[in-house]
């Protein structure tokens, strides 16, 4: 399934508005996915207007769920499976991560139809281009904006994450906060496998178009420098180091623990180098790692 038309992605962090990890430097979207906008400015965007009011949020009905307060344009029952599938998936992420289970809310605003979501953001956020969902961070909240249409669960699963993950590590580089939340937008089910994601990079390593390459995963600071190469290389990464060797899954978790300390911890590429030998033995890894999920897939097709 490609996400050409997918979602923009907010992440309104400081004092300043900024995208990803810097300052306002593009609105616009890729051809795969629209930039994760981060930033250092809330307060001049409240300032700004652009945060939203009160009178324009979805309220009919309010359901918590665990650390979720879910605000939404219509009827919601409390038992509504998606979100139990959603409450779940905060241990989910905890235990994968091994990170702890915040108390922070993260507010979900499920509006129900998309003409009714897309002029909320048209006089809210204007000149970001029309998306499904939509995760915004500021000093004193953690907020999903979306649209309630027919992949509404992946949307809410992939917002979500960033959401459970940024209320205890405020600081994650741009490829791996994609990464994990492309991980976590999978049905649980999938065990994390992103198949459209396997497909791209086994077809593109046929191709000799693409080789990992986490130094350069590691260079993007900008969204708007995002393709779907990108995206499905930070996921391949991830699930390559939770699902092969229990030292690659502590690497990651010791990472994001370190992470959550100190935001200018030793980078993950240096810890991989320390185990795997060379960053040359990484990508090989992972390289093989694409090709065995690739054709694990044509098996079961088979």
């Amino acid at each position: 399934m490609m996400h050409c038309s997918r979602f923009l992605r907010v992440l309104l962090v400081g004092a300043c508005l900024s995208l990803a990890s810097g300052c306002l430097r593009a609105w616009q979207a890729t051809p795969w996915k629209t930039a994760a906008l981060s930033s250092s400015t809330s307060l001049a965007t409240a300032a700004a207007g652009l945060l939203p009011a009160p009178g324009d949020l979805p309220g009919r009905t309010e359901v918590i769920a665990g650390q979720l307060v879910i605000h939404a344009d219509f009827p919601l029952a409390e038992q509504h499976r998606l979100i139990r599938e959603l409450e779940a998936l905060r241990t989910d992420v905890s235990q994968d991560l091994g990170l702890p289970i915040s108390d922070e809310p993260v507010h979900l605003y499920l509006f129900d139809s998309a003409d009714r979501y897309d002029a909320f953001v048209a006089r809210r956020f204007p000149g970001f281009p029309a998306r499904r969902a939509f995760f915004v961070e500021t000093d004193t909240m953690l907020s999903v904006y979306a649209a309630w249409q027919d992949r509404i669960a992946e949307d809410l699963r992939h917002e979500t994450t960033h959401g459970y993950v940024h209320a205890v590590v405020p600081t994650v580089p741009l490829w791996h906060d994609e990464g994990i939340a492309e991980y976590f937008e999978r049905p649980r089910s999938d065990k994390g496998i992103h198949r459209e994601h396997v497909a791209h990079l086994a077809g593109r390593l046929l191709e000799g178009t693409w080789q990992p390459n986490l130094d350069a995963l590691e260079s993007l600071a900008d969204p708007g420098e995002m393709s779907q190469d990108h995206y499905a290389e930070a996921w391949c990464w991830v699930h390559w180091m939770l699902h092969t060797t229990p030292e690659r899954r502590e690497i990651l978790q010791d990472y994001l623990a370190d992470l959550r300390r100190d935001g200018k911890t030793a980078p993950l590429p240096l810890r991989l180098v320390r185990t795997e030998g060379s960053m040359t033995a990484c990508s090989a890894a992972v390289k093989a790692h694409v090709e065995a999920l690739s054709h694990s897939d044509e098996t079961v097709a088979n």
